[in-house]
């Protein structure tokens, strides 16, 4: 990323902040004036009380105004300091809502691609480095720059055959103090706590993006995201407040301390050489802001670098939704016509798939690992399309209807239970907790036999699950994902071996729940046991991404095929 393009993309999140970026520029270059000012004050100081008669007036009138100096420069650095902290905080919040959003909303191919870690690093790491553009490395510009220019002035003003030495300045070396450490790693520890927080969030929606899309939860997922991301901003504010008090206040003392000494030293002491003074303490006040300016490339490189990182992800291309037709209260009339399809030039998973559903119907798709059957899952839900052949609903090309009308007719229950960190409620409801009355969510409950296990949790259906329902078994985690679906009332319902990881008892259970989710919905079952699928209306057999056989299971053991080895392999293991 070239650096006019870095600067174009950064304006893009800090122009709604013109206003406080001006002020705290003028603020600080008050501040760095104000410190500017110094040498020649200690001069002063000098040349006024201890070259002459010693006047006590004059040497508080002196040490106050040193102490004024340095207290207003104190003052006018942490106000600068404090809104650059918040313009700062503030272009991270955006840039991370904006990510946050259009992960969202990628195709499912990009998580495919890019490593899950890779992308949270985006979110955590990189967009701390774009922040820093935004915030220390133009303060430190304008302060170092502003500085030099002063100093160097000043220098050759007082006396300019010295100040040729600066051309040939050796190497200077200089020590940084940093200041309330304990307690800065304190409130840092706070923050990762909460990054910790945000991480998990993420993980969430990454790995669970099929079903936030299939749900339509995108602005539910959201408004979590933008409610964390607000604390995250407000913690990371007190610490940048913590930093700033803290360097203030130690500032002032020293201050303190220097007004204190000129007081008493000048009444009690008699010293001269000031205009040495204020020379030496100007060169050395230079050395700082010289060796800022020349390092300030690499942070600006880093910056740089992970724009690149961060704006490319938000320029992503989006999955296609060009679809403008409204898929409402679909009969579940299903057809793959002639449909194949490859996720790369290289392999081709699906091939020439043929396959009618009649509105109710339930199939199973049966085959080995590798066979296709989940991709076809993946196509009707419109994550990929075809690379040729069409998919109907209804009798209408999928491609047609909009795409989260399409998702809204179709329910998905995994084998994968995906439960999200929130409470009962808020997964039942998933996509639709602002739309689904109390009512509608019991129904759920009792219907997927989840309600009875519901009733004895500490807050009932308010009750937080833990991170990926960690605080309820496999059945109940299993049977809270049917009340899921059923709460969705979708006519066309999709099960991936709802029951393949659960004890006898409890998958007797959850097979009720199945059984009754069924009831006037297309149902397609993914079938990795062949014992789950023997009431299907029909059963598809698929190898090498082709159908091989179709019909009933009495049918398809008659016919002594496939599905009949299949089968008798299963039973006699």
């Amino acid at each position: 990323m070239q650096y006019k393009q870095f600067v174009s993309r950064l304006f893009f999140y800090l122009r709604a902040h013109i206003g406080k970026l001006i002020f705290t520029s003028l603020m600080m270059m008050l501040a760095t004036a104000l410190e500017s000012s110094i040498p020649e004050i200690t001069g002063r100081i000098v040349d006024e009380l201890f070259a002459k008669e010693r006047d006590q007036q004059i040497a508080l009138l002196y040490a106050l105004a040193l102490f004024g100096v340095i207290v207003l420069s104190s003052l006018f650095a942490m106000t600068s300091t404090a809104a650059s902290s918040w313009v700062s905080n503030k272009v991270i919040m955006d840039l991370r809502v904006d990510m946050f959003s259009k992960l969202l909303r990628l195709p499912k191919s990009y998580f495919d691609q890019h490593p899950t870690g890779k992308t949270l690093s985006k979110l955590t790491f990189d967009v701390e480095q774009i922040a820093a553009a935004a915030s220390s490395i133009w303060l430190d510009f304008i302060k170092s720059s502003m500085m030099v220019i002063i100093l160097v002035g000043y220098l050759f003003y007082k006396n300019w055959q010295l100040s040729l030495t600066l051309l040939v300045l050796l190497p200077l070396v200089y020590l940084a103090v940093k200041l309330s450490s304990n307690r800065m790693r304190s409130s840092s520890q706070k923050v990762q706590n909460s990054m910790g927080r945000m991480t998990h969030l993420l993980d969430e929606n990454i790995s669970g993006s099929s079903l936030v899309k299939i749900y339509h939860a995108q602005d539910q997922e959201t408004n979590k995201f933008n409610d964390l991301i607000t604390s995250i901003r407000q913690q990371r504010f007190k610490v940048d407040m913590t930093a700033v008090f803290n360097t203030g206040f130690v500032n002032i003392l020293i201050g303190l301390s220097l007004g204190s000494v000129v007081y008493f030293s000048s009444t009690s002491l008699a010293m001269s050489a000031g205009e040495f003074l204020s020379f030496f303490t100007a060169m050395g006040m230079l050395v700082k802001p010289a060796k800022s300016l020349v390092n300030i490339n690499k942070p600006l490189q880093t910056a740089m670098a992970a724009g690149e990182s961060v704006f490319g992800l938000i320029d992503e291309d989006e999955e296609h939704n060009d679809g403008t037709k409204l898929l409402e209260d679909s009969k579940g009339a299903i057809q793959f016509n002639n449909v194949s399809f490859g996720y790369s030039d290289e392999a081709t998973v699906l091939n020439n798939i043929n396959l009618d559903i009649k509105p109710g119907e339930t199939i199973a798709l049966v085959g080995s690992t590798g066979s296709g059957k989940t991709t076809i899952i993946q196509l009707l839900a419109k994550f990929y399309s075809p690379n040729s052949g069409t998919i109907t609903i209804d009798g209408i090309d999928i491609s047609e209807f909009e795409i989260d009308s399409l998702r809204s007719q179709i329910a998905f229950v995994d084998q994968n239970v995906r439960l999200f960190n929130d409470t009962v409620k808020g997964n039942i409801a998933l996509g639709q907790i602002d739309t689904m009355n109390d009512a509608q969510i019991e129904n759920a409950a009792k219907v997927s036999n989840s309600h009875e296990f519901i009733q004895q949790l500490s807050n009932q259906f308010d009750t937080e699950i833990g991170e990926d329902g960690t605080k309820l078994s496999g059945g109940q985690r299993q049977r809270l994902a049917i009340a899921r679906a059923i709460a969705k009332d979708s006519p066309i319902l999709i099960l991936d071996e709802a029951t393949s990881a659960l004890d006898s008892a409890t998958e007797k259970q959850v097979q009720q729940a199945i059984d009754e989710m069924q009831k006037d919905r297309t149902t397609i079952i993914i079938a990795h046991r062949l014992s789950t699928v023997q009431k299907a209306d029909r059963i598809i057999v698929l190898r090498r991404g082709e159908i091989i056989e179709q019909g009933s299971h009495q049918e398809l053991l008659d016919a002594n095929g496939e599905y009949a080895g299949l089968y008798k392999h299963q039973f006699e293991d």
